[in-house]
């Protein structure tokens, strides 16, 4: 199957290229700074996915295969998700969650096609997400009120996707860090809603999410060279 290292111009997307990655960390800043500022609307809905639409053009150019369509999938998931988390309507954040679940569960269906779960570093990576889903759970949980079934089913999908992270074969340290730092912006979501509001909670929040979602591109392209 063909990898990032076989495209013609993966190695300098990911070594020399710097034109996407700077794009894609000045549209996500000018996002939280008018996020922070107070600025609201429709525009402010679409200006959130630019950074995340940003990325699918460097996964079009540098991925190929099924690894490529699964990426391209879950990033468009999570567009989704942000555009529904952004807009005001009602139960918009049952809508936002279910497209976020989508989005974590195609990451996990793509990082399950090389992973390994049975050597050690797997179970060394693996037992701090699960103790960590499971002390989330039960605080959680409870405050979560009706929502409690969607939050958990979401984070099942998410700690699949950890897990699934931490068992990709090769080298995929930067992959399992996108999808920790996945789980740390959606706790973050999860404590601001559910348990008490955080100070500087939307740029905390937004600060991990782009993070997690370029060190997953970057991750994917590594861990399969």
């Amino acid at each position: 199957m063909s990898t990032l290292s076989s495209a013609p111009n993966s190695t300098a997307f990911q070594l020399t290229d710097l034109r996407l990655p700077i794009a894609f960390v000045t549209t996500a800043a000018v996002y939280m700074v008018l996020d922070a500022a107070g600025l609201r609307g429709p525009w402010m809905a679409l200006l959130k996915i630019v950074p995340i639409a940003i990325l699918a053009l460097a996964a079009l150019r540098s991925l190929t295969g099924p690894t490529r369509t699964l990426t391209l999938v879950a990033l468009a998931f999570s567009a989704l998700g942000d555009l529904l988390l952004a807009l005001e309507f009602r139960n918009q954040f049952v809508f936002g969650l279910g497209a976020f679940l989508l989005a974590q569960l195609t990451y996990a269906g793509n990082f399950l096609r090389r992973a390994d779960f049975r050597c050690r570093r797997t179970a060394l990576r693996g037992l701090p997400v699960l103790i960590a889903a499971i002390v989330l759970a039960q605080w959680l949980l409870p405050a979560a009120g009706e929502l409690a079934p969607a939050v958990l089913f979401y984070l099942l999908a998410i700690v699949a996707m950890a897990l699934s992270a931490a068992a990709h074969r090769g080298d995929s340290t930067l992959l399992f860090a996108g999808a920790v730092t996945f789980m740390a912006s959606d706790t973050l979501i999860a404590l601001n809603r559910f348990i008490e509001p955080l100070p500087l909670a939307g740029t905390a929040i937004m600060v991990t999410y782009y993070g997690a979602q370029i060190a997953l591109l970057y991750g994917i392209g590594r861990a399969r060279a």
